[in-house]
Parts: C-alpha cells; sequence; structure tokens
C-alpha cells in the first residue's frame, strides 16, 4: 500500500515538530485527527486544509460542510432564546445574529455564552465558531455555496496528487487561528499494509499549550 509521511510544525512554537505516516486511502479528516492527537489538544473547532497556503483563499480549500464537526452530538431541549417559536410569538428570542452579538457588552456576551452552553451541553467554543463563521460569511458571501465546499471526510490523501516537498497550510480553530506547516517529507509506495495509520514517526519537542495561560488562570 501507499502512504505518505507529513512533517507538521507551528511556526512560532521553537524547534517543535512531529511526522505523521498516513495511508494514501486515508482522508483529509484523519490527517487532522491525527495531527491534533500528535500534538495532545482538542479537535473541538473548526479547522481547514489550504493546499497553496493561503489562509482563507476558498480556491484552495478543504473543510466540513456547516455544521458537520457537531453531528451526532445530543443536544438537551432548552428554552435557548435563539430558535423558539413561543418567545417570536410574544415579540422575544427570534434568530441570534451577529449585529446582536456586535451590539451586547463584553459582560453580557460573556452571559450568554455561559447560558448557552448551560442550556445545550455544547462546549463554548461552539458558540464562538458560531460567531467567527457568521463574521466569515459576511466577509466572503460567496464562499459557502454547497457546490463550492471541499470535504475533509471525503477527500482522500492520495486524491490529491502530493509530490515529496510539497507544502500546504492546516489551519484550526477559526479564532485562535494556529497555521501549522504541512509538508510532504517522504512517500512509500510499499508501506506495511498491517500497520496502523496514521501513527507518529518522529517526535521531536514539547508540544505547545492549546490555551496558554488557563492553567495560571486555574
Amino acid at each position: 500500500m501507499k502512504t505518505y509521511t507529513f512533517h507538521v510544525s507551528l511556526p512560532g512554537t521553537g524547534q517543535v515538530w512531529r511526522k505523521i505516516e498516513i495511508g494514501a486511502e486515508q482522508t483529509l479528516e484523519d490527517l487532522h485527527n491525527a495531527i491534533q492527537a500528535a500534538y495532545d489538544w482538542d479537535a473541538d473547532h473548526l479547522y481547514s486544509f489550504f493546499m497553496n497556503n493561503k489562509a482563507w483563499d476558498a480556491s484552495s480549500e478543504y473543510t466540513l460542510p456547516e455544521g458537520a464537526l457537531y453531528e451526532g452530538m445530543e443536544i438537551e431541549e432548552a428554552d435557548d432564546g435563539y430558535e423558539d417559536d413561543e418567545d417570536e410569538e410574544d415579540g422575544e428570542g427570534g434568530t441570534f445574529s451577529l449585529e446582536d452579538w456586535r451590539a451586547m457588552s463584553p459582560k453580557d456576551q460573556e452571559e450568554l455564552v455561559a447560558e448557552f452552553t448551560r442550556d445545550t451541553g455544547l462546549p463554548a467554543a461552539f458558540f464562538h465558531d458560531m460567531i467567527n463563521e457568521l463574521e466569515r460569511m459576511e466577509q466572503n458571501p460567496d464562499l459557502f455555496e454547497e457546490d463550492e465546499i471541499r470535504d475533509v471526510r471525503a477527500t482522500q490523501i492520495g486524491s490529491l496528487d502530493l509530490k515529496k516537498g510539497k507544502e500546504f497550510m492546516y489551519l484550526f480553530d477559526y479564532g485562535d487561528e494556529h497555521r501549522f506547516r504541512v509538508k510532504v517529507d517522504a512517500m512509500n509506495d510499499n508501506a506495511d499494509a498491517s500497520g496502523n495509520y496514521p501513527r507518529i514517526v518522529e517526535s521531536v519537542g514539547d508540544a505547545p499549550a492549546q490555551y496558554p495561560g488557563w492553567d495560571d488562570e486555574d
């Protein structure tokens, strides 16, 4: 079988990298999960791969369709004020908008996020990703046409026509924008078919904290 080995680093974090070997028939979603595991981060944010190394360039982007990150999660029934018919009839609540968010004070925003997580059971990261996504859609109104989205879950590594030395960007967390550099380090046409892929084949340096400063605050 054929495998690809990627050299993955996060610029600005020093001499830290991971080399990950992955099967040609595995997907960009598998690569995303492997990078998250290699850095011991929580894969709880949206992400994209930009094959031309240009962040937010839709022409080379592979990502998840809207809402896919939290598919299958159980969400508790709640009167959250976002899409409640009774509230709308009473003139309260209704559809939450980006304008509503911007009009709120930082304290009110913090309270809304806390209420959202309590009522829905979803992490606060989901709410912030939603805000980031709304802002992105506002800035790029044509970016989210269904027929334009290249789904990472359906994109096999071997279909990308990668060559040794090819570099591309893995952007994780649309808020913090961690821009990983991914480089094709090696390709093997005769890899062990019984191997467990993806797998880490080299690890150098301690991974940076996903949320620096949180431990100190705690």
